[in-house]
């Protein structure tokens, strides 16, 4: 009996040990049809005035707003995404804080980022950059 009762807890632990541990893979599906939109960008949370944002469509496509419009298909593997490059319009951007978020978003798809996801947060990063989105559906 008492064995059984040092046994229990001792099993119990092990189990809620091993869970915090247990990395959580993101699917394509836990994307496909999600609306973000962006609240930090290198640990420098954005003005409320700006809006950019990121979408997850069919098949993989992202489409998205930083100072230009952008879109392009990527690959989720592991908890990194990837892609081979963006389509982007090249409008010249008259703050330059946006103008850097277009060259960050290009670099995180075509080098791979890490993929982090909550209920409503969406974290892409690499070694040079993080971005920090919200998860603001359009309905």
């Amino acid at each position: 009996m008492k064995k059984t009762i040092f046994i229990l807890p001792l099993i119990t632990a092990t189990f809620a040990i091993s869970g915090c541990n247990k990395s959580n893979n993101v699917k394509d599906t836990d994307l496909m049809h999600h609306h973000f939109v962006l609240v930090k960008a290198n640990g420098q949370e954005l003005a409320s005035d700006k809006y950019v944002e990121l979408e997850f469509g069919e098949n993989m496509t992202i489409t998205g707003k930083m100072c230009n419009l952008f879109s392009g298909k990527v690959t989720l593997n592991n908890n990194i995404i990837k892609g081979d490059g963006l389509a982007m319009t090249k409008m010249v951007c008259p703050e330059g804080e946006l103008g850097k978020l277009d060259a960050i978003i290009e670099d995180l798809i075509v080098k791979g980022a890490k993929i982090e996801l909550t209920k409503d947060q969406l974290i892409l990063k690499n070694e040079d950059n993080e971005l920090t989105y919200k998860l603001r559906e359009l309905m």
